[in-house]
Parts: C-alpha cells; structure tokens; sequence
C-alpha cells in the first residue's frame, strides 16, 4: 500500500520505490530459504522466477544453493532406507534439480546409482505382516515383573501400607 501511494506521488524516488519492490518480490523467498522443506521451497522459487518481478539475484542464488543442499539430504536418506522404488524417484528428482539449475552432490548422486543394481539384484524380502499380528500396537503390563521390587527402594513412600520409620503411625 505504502509502495502504490509512493508511486502516485510526484516526488516519488524511483530507486527508492524499485528497491522496495524487490525488497517485497524476494521476502517471502528468504523466509522460505530458512524455514521450508524441499518441496515448498521448490515451489516458491518457482513462483518467485515465474511472477515476472524483479528479484534479488543473491537470494534466488541462495535458494539454489539450499535446495541443492536439500536435495541431497533426500538423496541420502533414500540411500539409507535402501529401497528400491523410493531410491528411483529421489535419483530422478536429483537430476530434474540438476537440470534446473540446482546443484546436488555429485558423489551422493554417483553413489545413489551405483546402489540401484545392487537393490535390483538382492531377492524380494517377505512382506510385513499387518498390524496387530503379532500383538506389537499394544503395550501390556509384564506379568512376571512385581513392581513393588523394581520400585520399592526408589520410592519409599509411595505406598499407604507404608509405616513411618520412628514410630509416627
């Protein structure tokens, strides 16, 4: 608002209005360098580059970088689950951010490859077996454990039945 009525006045600084809007253009994408997961930052940077205005190029630089960062945080967490359909999709999302411009890390990316014929050649593994199977969603009190016991000498007077050590009954 303060921007449209520095523009309708006639000593209305054009710098100083140009700056503010690029000011306006590019916060939304520095709260979303520092606060956003992947996807959301993917999609404000292209919102951003797609809205026509004029952008900070240090920050549009900056959320390359950390999208870059983030995907290469995805890469190696789908390294590390060492699944088969989940470590084709990040591999090919890591090349569609190579693509736009984005950096990921070359020998995260090398060493994704190299485990895809390696999950392709180990046999499938059984299925897991539904939940409540085996009893695992719910926890049950151990019968073969007193809790007086375990914590009796923690807790001292913790019962009703306890007695005052000098005699106080």
């Amino acid at each position: 608002a303060a921007i449209t009525m520095a523009e309708g006045e006639a000593g209305g600084d054009e710098a100083i209005i140009e700056s503010a809007k690029v000011m306006l253009a590019t916060e939304s994408l520095r709260l979303s360098i520092k606060f956003d997961p992947l996807e959301l930052l993917r999609a404000n940077l292209a919102a951003a580059e797609g809205s026509g205005q004029t952008l900070d190029a240090a920050v549009v630089g900056m959320a390359r970088e950390r999208l870059g960062v983030l995907a290469t945080a995805e890469l190696e967490r789908a390294v590390l689950r060492r699944q088969l359909a989940p470590l084709q999709e990040a591999i090919a999302a890591a090349e569609g951010e190579e693509d736009a411009g984005v950096v990921v890390d070359a020998a995260m990316l090398e060493r994704a490859r190299a485990l895809v014929p390696v999950l392709e050649a180990e046999p499938p593994t059984a299925e897991l077996a539904p939940v409540g199977t085996n009893g695992v969603d719910v926890l049950l009190y151990p019968a073969h454990i007193d809790s007086g016991v375990v914590f009796g000498p923690l807790m001292h007077c913790a019962a009703k039945t306890t007695t005052a050590i000098h005699g106080y009954e």
